[in-house]
């Protein structure tokens, strides 16, 4: 990785020159994408995100968007606070930091922030992990295998050892990939050096949101044993 930033004006982008030879916000330009019959799809988590194509990578667009009764009043834009505070700019670091450290994390393309007055936006740009699928699906379908469960526990353990918050756990955040490997993303508000307490709080989190999307007898049976495998795996 080799990372490198530029700016014109309001407009600020860090990235990986490896990835990219020549930033532009147009990269991060939805209809710029679908002009050039590059898009392939979408998909729904905590916001819509789009898969795009570069040459032969496979990249996730997403754009930043505000949750809650906040968002009414304005549901793409955050209070600027300096470069480093914005939530794209913090996440594609942190994504780059647990890349480094041998995370199973999206790989972070560039990150991209527009400042207008005392607002800002942003997006993200990250590379698709071939033929992943959430766990929350997984279960829902039936496809959820104790050995994923049991990755999923090892996985998760590795962050956790190396302090690693991820502030939304939850079934939909845990892929499993075409390989069988298990990737966990969206680490927006996500920090290194967390408190053992807040790691603890993120499991909790996770068991809570598996009876959001186990909604059947045999969903939710599947689930209890799938946990408890979790847990054996994690260590706890």
């Amino acid at each position: 990785m080799q990372v490198r930033s530029w700016r014109h004006a309001n407009d600020f982008i860090v990235y990986d020159e490896t990835l990219i030879a020549s930033p532009s916000p147009e990269l991060f330009d939805l209809p710029w994408w679908q002009a050039r019959g590059l898009t392939q799809g979408s998909f729904d988590g905590r916001a819509k995100v789009h898969v795009v194509r570069h040459g032969d990578a496979r990249w996730v667009l997403r754009r930043y968007l505000r949750g809650g009764l906040i968002a009414r009043l304005s549901d793409h834009t955050y209070v600027w606070g300096g470069l480093r505070a914005t939530r794209p700019w913090r996440e594609w670091h942190l994504l780059a930091a647990l890349r480094e450290r041998g995370l199973p994390v999206p790989r972070p393309v560039a990150a991209h922030v527009r400042r207008v007055g005392w607002r800002y936006s942003g997006h993200l740009l990250s590379e698709l992990i071939p033929d992943a699928v959430p766990f929350a699906e997984l279960l829902q379908s039936g496809a959820l295998e104790p050995a994923d469960w049991q990755a999923a526990g090892r996985t998760l353990r590795r962050f956790h050892d190396a302090a690693v918050h991820h502030p939304d756990l939850n079934l939909r955040n845990i892929l499993r990939a075409g390989d069988g490997s298990i990737h966990i993303l969206d680490f927006d508000k996500g920090r290194l050096e967390a408190p053992a307490w807040q790691l603890r709080g993120e499991l909790r989190r996770l068991q809570r949101s598996i009876g959001k999307f186990a909604v059947t007898d045999a969903q939710r049976e599947a689930a209890a044993s799938g946990w408890q495998a979790l847990l054996r795996a994690y260590g706890g």
